[in-house]
């Protein structure tokens, strides 16, 4: 069951929020672009990432484990830029947008998570014998 992530709206968001994350980071003083900003820029690459090697996958199954991971990736990022906002470390109205852009994903992977595993229900009903 390979799919191409770029038919899924999450990977488009994942993809969008890492360069924007990479595009802020790249402002950080030194030792905090060296030690955050590469923690927040390696969680914002973790979703797009796990969400393509999910589409590799040829079960259901595999697919749905890596957007777990996408989906945990996401809340990280969030985490990492509510963190940023809160010690003064970016500007504000970026750290804002970008918790929102992290939120906007972490929703859309969990609404699709929901949808392949009422997928893989309708499936297993379909198969069972009677």
């Amino acid at each position: 069951m390979i799919r191409e992530p770029e038919d899924l709206k999450v990977h488009a968001l994942a993809d969008a929020l890492a360069l924007d994350i990479h595009r802020v980071t790249k402002t950080l003083p030194e030792l905090e672009r060296m030690i955050f900003g590469a923690q927040l820029r390696g969680a914002s690459l973790a979703a797009p990432l796990h969400i393509r090697t999910g589409c590799a996958k040829p079960s259901a199954e595999a697919f749905l484990m890596e957007l777990e991971a996408a989906a945990s990736a996401a809340a990280q990022c969030h985490y990492l830029l509510t963190l940023a906002r809160r010690v003064g470390m970016l500007p504000e109205p970026d750290c804002v947008a970008l918790e929102e852009q992290a939120l906007h994903l972490l929703r859309s992977l969990l609404l699709l998570m929901k949808a392949e595993r009422g997928r893989q229900r309708s499936r297993a009903l379909r198969t069972a014998p009677v």
